[in-house]
């Protein structure tokens, strides 16, 4: 191996190849089932997203942007802006020749990749020394918090990547402010903006950051008049690129119909109750998340914001040898600013909030986002972590090529090695991610393709109901073949018209209590009107999952079906009963 030697391509090369490597073992084993596995837990949002690549991918085949989901919330439907809408737009050649469970897939393990290669790009820059980088690619790459949203299904935080790659090219404007240059800025700085609305907001915090500080402490490094001119001039074009999408999204946002919403009182409730920072959790190793989401509300979605104590060792490192170097202090502040922001808007401490005489103690966070509109949007501050994540890892990087000068190439290569392989085992041991990344099955029932067939139009309605929101995103998934309406948005809760209708009101039931027998008496009346005003308002299936039931509650639900629609058909292998229904099959007595 002649890593690190020759040119710059090898070294580049050498990069890539690390990471693609990476983040194949990090998705292991989805490179030998990319068609069948989904990368994420099948009880977060992954059906939600990887419904989102098909869903964009079919607007753009009619050549229209994405924004009316009429075949959800039905029959209403509803105003979308898919939030990952720039990786499905990028995997449109991916989709075409080979779907979206492969798209998707690709999309999230050279995202993840970029992760890495974009970490050690930024070393490289700061360092000198491709070798040492190697440590900032390992730690961003395999940073527990991305690999906690791969695992949560959210695809778009997991394009972290774009961040280091922005702040590069921002380095490289301060050092030769010119066009090429400038454009560069432009493309990558666009990329992280429009992949993820966070992310695009940690590049200009960070920019910031670094700018300041470079202004005050370096003034005879850079030509600053340029500077100032060629930044506003890439202000301004990456605010031409983005205001499209993002006026777009905050539309969608705002519309009477939003499939998706986060109104300030929406967001309160989420910092407040849900997307908790625990100060501890940066710091205990520990496979159980703080707060534990499933023990709260039976999420199986989790909050990583561990750190690790091999990357904040080698930071300590570089901080305490090399305190004299002007190099490291931009991103001790970078990192001081990140941490104390993804503590949220109030101080807590191993899961409950800290109190000075009866009230909570407020933080800077609150006060951004009581003062700036865009703050107030922002529901999950602990992913402020990202930043606190990478300036740790530029940290590191220092630490090692301090660590590791004058070593022959063997030993480095061996050090290494092991120092890739300890970070893997504490992330893996000591934090509440998961490596590798688990995955879900893709694979859809037959029924659904029998039910796309069907040249009558109508609604599917599947069963049960009353599934954890994001688990019950597998029915939006299915519509992906079955191509029909649904009653159900995007993590929304029971839609008001299953509320109401007494059919569904019985099956809600039915699902929430634990008796073994149906009751002796119902009102068969009404649940006869029930089963026909389904049918009026456009219903065409009812599909029932027996695996997602105990035995005898599908039992029940089937004995009640059977009366009202007639004989269901049976798929066995995939244990679903499909209940075609119409005017003509109901009150079947």
């Amino acid at each position: 191996m002649q890593f690190f030697q020759h040119t710059e391509v090898h070294r580049h090369f050498s990069a890539i190849a690390v990471s693609i490597l990476l983040a194949c073992l990090l998705t292991w084993p989805i490179v030998l089932y990319p068609g069948s596995q989904l990368i994420g837990h099948p009880g977060n949002d992954t059906w939600n997203h990887v419904w989102g690549y098909w869903w964009v991918f079919g607007y753009l085949e009619q050549g229209k942007w994405p924004s009316d989901a009429n075949l959800m919330a039905w029959p209403y439907g509803g105003s979308l802006y898919f939030i990952d809408s720039m990786q499905a737009i990028f995997s449109w050649p991916i989709q075409k020749l080979f779907g979206p469970v492969v798209a998707y897939n690709i999309v999230v393990l050279l995202q993840i990749a970029l992760c890495g290669y974009g970490a050690w790009l930024l070393a490289y820059k700061k360092t000198g020394d491709a070798f040492a980088s190697f440590a900032a690619l390992f730690i961003f790459e395999m940073t527990p918090h991305i690999l906690g949203q791969a695992y949560n299904g959210i695809s778009e935080t997991v394009c972290a990547g774009w961040f280091p790659l922005s702040l590069w090219a921002l380095f490289r404007l301060m050092e030769r402010p010119n066009w090429k240059n400038s454009l560069v800025l432009v493309f990558f700085g666009s990329m992280c903006i429009l992949s993820s609305w966070y992310y695009g907001l940690f590049t200009a915090i960070a920019a910031l950051i670094l700018i300041i500080w470079s202004a005050l402490f370096q003034t005879w490094l850079y030509q600053w008049k340029k500077i100032i001119f060629w930044l506003l001039i890439v202000s301004i074009l990456s605010l031409i690129v983005v205001a499209g999408p993002f006026l777009t999204f905050q539309s969608s946002l705002g519309a009477e119909n939003a499939l998706v919403t986060r109104d300030p009182a929406f967001v309160e409730r989420s910092l407040l109750n849900h997307n908790i920072t625990d100060v501890l959790s940066f710091f205990n190793p520990s496979k159980v998340p703080s707060p534990n989401l499933f023990l709260l509300y039976g999420e199986e979605l989790i909050i990583v914001i561990y750190l690790g104590w091999i990357a904040i060792a080698l930071a300590i490192y570089s901080i305490y040898s090399l305190r004299q170097s002007k190099e490291i202090a931009p991103w001790i502040w970078m990192g001081f600013f990140f941490f104390l922001f993804s503590l949220g808007p109030y101080l807590n401490i191993g899961g409950d909030y800290i109190l000075l005489e009866g009230k909570k103690i407020p933080l800077p966070f609150l006060a951004l986002y009581k003062a700036f509109p865009i703050f107030d949007r922002i529901s999950h501050p602990f992913r402020f972590t990202v930043g606190l994540e990478l300036a740790i890892a530029i940290l590191a990087a220092h630490g090692v090529r301090k660590l590791f000068r004058q070593k022959k190439r063997e030993i480095k290569y061996a050090l290494l090695s092991i120092l890739s392989l300890s970070i893997w085992m504490e992330y893996s041991l000591a934090s509440p991610a998961q490596l590798p990344i688990p995955t879900s099955d893709a694979t859809i029932s037959k029924a659904y393709y029998d039910i796309q067939k069907d040249p009558i139009e109508g609604a599917v309605l599947d069963l049960p109901l009353t599934l954890p929101n994001l688990e019950r995103a597998i029915y939006v998934w299915n519509q992906s073949v079955h191509q029909r309406p649904v009653p159900w948005g995007l993590n929304d809760p029971m839609p008001k018209p299953l509320l109401q209708n007494r059919l569904t009101q019985t099956l809600i039931e039915l699902e929430g209590n634990r008796a073994r027998s149906m009751p002796h008496i119902l009102p068969e009346l009404d649940l006869v009107v029930a089963s026909r005003s389904l049918v009026r308002q456009g219903y065409r299936y009812i599909i029932v999952h027996k695996n997602f039931y105990p035995q005898y509650k599908a039992e029940q639900v089937e004995q009640l079906l059977t009366a009202l629609y007639g004989t269901p058909k049976i798929y066995k292998k995939d244990k679903m009963l499909v209940y075609p229904i119409s005017i003509e099959t109901t009150n079947n007595e």
